[in-house]
């Protein structure tokens, strides 16, 4: 166990700047940890569905990109054929790799902890999975808005918030929110 190593190891995501804005021309673009930052937040003020766990999906918004204080952001094929850099698989097993080393730093309960976290987060199963990811995608999609509203931007990112993005929302108040976060910027 070294608490050292692992604060050093996840304070890179304060580091690692979103991927996806970088390659679009974003100055200043937000790092990952400004984007767990946000779901959690988001996560915290939206209205969740009876039977849904809140703490846990602000506990999964916290933890989802942790493997990328190690792998850095990476886009995939599949969601963004021009840019991605590998399969959806491929970086699964990557980030596999990255969150055992990451959390090996850890006491075994600690660690276990946060693997089933991020497991169940992956297999996007759960209720709380589900709506997890849909804050993945509606954080991702007001960022762009913001980005967009200043003019910060070199390539267009119109194409962050086309209905294929937000029709991937599974729960209808975050989809509300989204929509209405889009035509109040304009």
């Amino acid at each position: 166990m070294d608490m050292t190593r692992f604060l050093e190891e996840i304070g890179r995501l304060k580091e690692i700047k979103r991927t996806g804005w970088v390659i679009r021309g974003v100055k200043n673009p937000e790092s990952v940890a400004d984007h767990s930052l946000m779901m959690s937040l988001l996560g915290l003020s939206v209205s969740i569905p009876k039977g849904i766990d809140r703490d846990k999906i602000i506990r999964m918004s916290i933890i989802h990109d942790l493997a990328e204080s190690v792998t850095g952001d990476i886009i995939t094929k599949e969601s963004w054929p021009e840019g991605g850099t590998m399969t959806s698989k491929e970086r699964l097993k990557i980030e596999k790799t990255a969150m055992r080393k990451i959390l090996s730093n850890l006491d075994s309960s600690t660690s276990k902890e946060i693997m089933v976290l991020w497991r169940e987060y992956i297999d996007g199963k759960t209720p709380e999975a589900i709506f997890t990811r849909d804050l993945d995608i509606a954080e991702m999609i007001m960022q762009a808005r913001r980005y967009h509203n200043r003019g910060n931007f070199k390539d267009s990112l119109g194409s962050f918030w086309r209905e294929r993005n937000l029709n991937s929302i599974q729960n209808e108040n975050i989809k509300i929110i989204v929509k209405e976060f889009i035509e109040k910027g304009r």
